[in-house]
């Protein structure tokens, strides 16, 4: 797409927001039970009635990581081919009891009340040039997660509050997330093991890594990334592969070689705050580090850190409000987003009282191969969260992405935030197989379209 095109495109999808966020649909469709958590929320035209549903089950991980899979302290690596064994081959059915296990035996003082393991209906479809994946879960929030990063006025400053339930279990302000990780056969181990080849001991909420030590490192510090935390990686970036090995970093040009033969995993996370209001979900990679396709992303700072002040505040011709009001979070009635040249203007503090809130982040359309997914339908009805990717089989862009065709076979690991958490206190399926087309081989294979 040329940069012209591209501009036009974006111009098309905020005069499409514009036009949706005026008008009183939006409105009538938004009851006490239901709401679109999209401002464009038209839904993919498939009669889902076709496509056969597929329960799983998501459980909470722990502490376990990578390293801890592959160590003696896992009786699994006893056994003869281990190195061949899914996850599934050992723990197939598993799921609950392992969630609970994990669950009671992990350090949650502050989230005593978390459930082991979430239930999901999937499902999986194609037509020729896209797969399209339904989820479908019961949430443990009360209402439709969205807020997250907000700032509150006391009159004086800006203030940021609430945080996820981990840091704040009595109010928290946090987004629902829901995040697929695809390869197709170039990252060794992956069909084995899955996402937990992204996790390892040094990551955030699991240790050691100081800021300190993550600005000192090669390539992940200050002189190249300018990171401040370990998030996941792919052991392949180490010099170690086993082991506590978030520190042993391989050299930029050997990292650079792994992302240009394709030894890094698709990573794509709907949001419920940052990415739900453009009906989106991020897109991103995981190889040294977790990182976004390259291109503008769908979500943004709305707070300017020098002049400790908002940058955008709600315009009030398209929304009724300047800003929020704490009644206004689980009001469905109201659009509550702060969209990019849709419903923004500039922050004047003349129109803002005490006691009122702000988004800390603002939506906006991407561009490049960050915008790749952007044709993502979302619902929260009578408690359940409902989610519908629509992707490209081939984006366009194989730097970034892993190009699939029909009657490729790829590996899946799904996981979902929900209860507004963050990091390792997600749910997660164990690793499978995804066949594009009903002639495909997989553990799952879709239903094509006609």
């Amino acid at each position: 797409m040329t940069n012209s095109n591209m501009t036009n495109a974006t111009r098309a999808k905020k005069s499409m927001l514009l036009t949706l966020l005026a008008g009183t649909a939006l409105v009538a469709a938004s009851t006490a039970n239901a709401y679109n958590m999209s401002a464009d929320n038209i839904e993919p035209d498939i009669n889902w009635n076709d496509v056969p549903m597929i329960e799983k089950t998501l459980f909470f991980p722990g502490l376990i990581t990578y390293d801890w899979i592959n160590s003696p302290e896992h009786q699994g690596t006893l056994r003869d081919g281990f190195e061949s064994k899914t996850c599934t081959s050992c723990h197939q059915g598993e799921e609950k009891g392992l969630g609970e296990q994990l669950v009671k035996h992990d350090r949650l003082d502050r989230m005593i009340d978390k459930a082991g393991f979430v239930d999901a209906e999937f499902q999986f479809a194609n037509d020729a040039e896209h797969i399209y994946v339904k989820a479908t879960w019961e949430t443990q929030s009360p209402a439709p997660a969205r807020m997250h990063d907000t700032f509150l006025y006391n009159g004086n400053k800006w203030t940021k509050v609430g945080g996820d339930r981990g840091k704040n279990p009595y109010s928290p302000i946090y987004e629902d997330r829901f995040s697929i990780m695809i390869d197709d056969g170039k990252v060794d181990q992956f069909t084995q093991q899955g996402c937990w080849m992204s996790c390892h001991q040094g990551m955030r909420d699991l240790g050691p890594a100081t800021a300190r030590d993550v600005l000192a490192l090669d390539v992940i510090g200050a002189a190249d990334l300018n990171k401040k935390d370990i998030r996941k990686y792919l052991p392949d970036t180490r010099t170690e592969r086993y082991g506590i090995n978030w520190d042993k970093v391989k050299t930029r040009d050997e990292i650079d070689q792994l992302k240009a033969d394709g030894k890094f995993v698709d990573l794509m996370q709907w949001r419920s705050t940052r990415s739900a209001p453009t009906n989106s979900a991020d897109d991103g990679y995981v190889l040294e580090y977790r990182l976004f396709d390259e291109g503008k992303n769908i979500f943004a700072w709305n707070f300017n850190s020098k002049t400790n002040l908002p940058k955008y505040m709600f315009d009030k011709s398209v929304t009724g409000f300047y800003a929020l009001n704490e009644e206004d979070f689980d009001d469905l009635s109201k659009r509550i987003a702060l969209i990019e040249g849709v419903n923004t203007m500039p922050y004047d503090a003349r129109k803002i009282e005490a006691g009122q809130y702000l988004q800390g982040r603002i939506n906006r359309v991407a561009e490049g191969s960050a915008g790749d997914n952007d044709e993502i339908f979302s619902e929260w009805k009578d408690g359940q969260y409902t989610v519908i990717f629509k992707r490209k089989l081939d984006t366009g862009h194989p730097q970034d992405d892993k190009i699939m065709e029909v009657g490729g076979t790829y590996d899946f690991n799904i996981a979902i935030h929900d209860g507004q958490t963050t990091t390792r206190f997600h749910y997660v399926t164990f690793p499978f197989t995804v066949g594009i087309g009903e002639t495909a081989q997989g553990d799952v294979v879709t239903t094509t379209i006609k």
